[in-house]
């Protein structure tokens, strides 16, 4: 436990690298989609696929927040 208490100031100064890092994971899909779209690699029924799991991440209980204690 003291160990883990050790690393936390090393974790919340890079936590704005991760954020960041993410953002730019996110951006870089898109561009990647979008550019396979306007090819023709990435068709409609691919999309659809696509934002289906999407959803269907969004909705599962494991990526759902904790509710609020009381």
């Amino acid at each position: 436990m003291t160990a883990a208490l050790a690393l936390l100031p090393v974790v919340l100064q890079y936590l704005p690298t991760v954020e960041s890092g993410a953002e730019h994971l996110w951006a870089w899909v898109t561009s990647v989609r979008t550019a396979a779209q306007q090819s023709g690699e990435w068709t409609a029924d691919m999309e659809q696929q696509y934002r289906d799991a999407l959803q269907a991440c969004g909705k599962d209980p494991a990526w759902q927040p904790d509710l609020p204690k009381s």
